[in-house]
């Protein structure tokens, strides 16, 4: 466990450095750009992105937000007052743990893989001037090591999977990524309950779920996951199988989205 501390620590004090110095990524990313102004819940303040953020996947586009619905949603299951924890798994530039801003007693875990996305998700916290989320360039997972992540385009980053058949994109470019179980991730920061989580991980909600089994178990953590059919083939995964270990874990689960479910336990 010492050893899985010391691997957390270094990866966390890369991503500072790599913000520092991420002006020229791809050759397109702007420096000192304007910020933009965006809304993720109705009749709540907008909250401000870097420009970069609308050229990493489809999240953020001429005003209008990807899955505000499912945003808005989540923001209604956390409570106004209460002292919360949030695990955000695909975090990408941060549509669902910007919400943070509303909650500054909460705290947040972002787990993003592709370093562009990490260092932009951290420039939009800044502008936000939200402190309460702690972000790490690496996957959830089953195990932990490292793993491969095939992404399309970056207009399509929002795609990118670690299964080994992609099937809804034009595969661009591998990279090898850190990658984490979230029980040793808990244990190793000392995270006495977990009280929401979300999963958008394009297939691979299953390993992360088998690699959280034991903090789940403890504490049965509301959960928004996305339950995508196609994604899960491209990673080997059968619905029966997700089905099967949310009853086993105490959950029931509906539709919120075409593609969504939120997970809640059946016992405390």
């Amino acid at each position: 466990m010492i050893q899985l501390s010391q691997k957390l620590i270094r990866i966390s004090l890369t991503i500072p450095l790599l913000y520092l110095t991420s002006g020229n990524i791809h050759g397109n990313l702007q420096k000192y750009p304007q910020e933009l102004k965006y809304n993720l819940v109705d009749g709540l303040p907008d909250i401000y992105i870097h420009p970069d953020s609308e050229k990493i996947g489809h999240t953020w586009s001429n005003g209008n937000v990807w899955d505000k619905p499912l945003i808005q949603k989540f923001y209604s299951l956390l409570p106004a007052h209460d002292f919360f924890v949030v695990i955000d798994l695909g975090a990408q530039t941060g549509s669902f743990s910007l919400l943070a801003k509303y909650f500054p007693n909460s705290t947040w875990y972002a787990f993003e893989p592709i370093q562009e996305a990490t260092i932009t998700l951290k420039k939009n916290l800044t502008l936000n001037d939200i402190h309460n989320v702690s972000v790490y360039q690496m996957a959830a997972s089953h195990f932990s090591g490292k793993t491969t992540l095939k992404m399309p385009a970056m207009d399509e980053w929002g795609l990118a999977t670690i299964g080994p058949n992609p099937l809804r994109f034009t595969l661009v470019i591998e990279r090898e990524i850190e990658c984490i179980d979230l029980d040793s991730f808990v244990t190793a920061q000392h995270i006495k309950k977990v009280h929401f989580m979300k999963l958008d991980t394009e297939g691979s909600e299953l390993s992360i779920l088998r690699g959280a089994k034991d903090m789940i178990m403890r504490d049965h953590p509301i959960m928004i996951m996305e339950y995508n059919e196609i994604n899960m083939k491209q990673c080997g995964v059968l619905k029966q199988e997700i089905d099967e270990l949310l009853v086993e874990m105490g959950y029931e689960w509906k539709l919120i989205s075409s593609e969504d479910i939120l997970c809640v336990p059946t016992r405390s």
